[in-house]
């Protein structure tokens, strides 16, 4: 079965980055940009992950 490729989730890559810059300024005042590299980098491969699995398996459904 031919479907579109799935989009590589860049959008909410970087609103994970800025959330974690955020909240990194507010919580503590300074900013940590590897630490936010860190947790932001997998999440978003992980995102990628999920939504191709999904797009494969036929799980991915807009009706509800």
């Amino acid at each position: 079965m031919a479907f579109r490729p799935t989009k590589f989730p860049l959008a909410e890559g970087i609103g994970i980055f800025v959330g974690i810059l955020a909240w990194d300024l507010l919580s503590e005042g300074h900013l940590d940009v590897f630490k936010a590299l860190i947790i932001a980098v997998p999440c978003t491969f992980a995102w990628f992950a999920i939504r191709f699995w999904r797009k494969k398996s036929g799980k991915w459904s807009h009706k509800h």
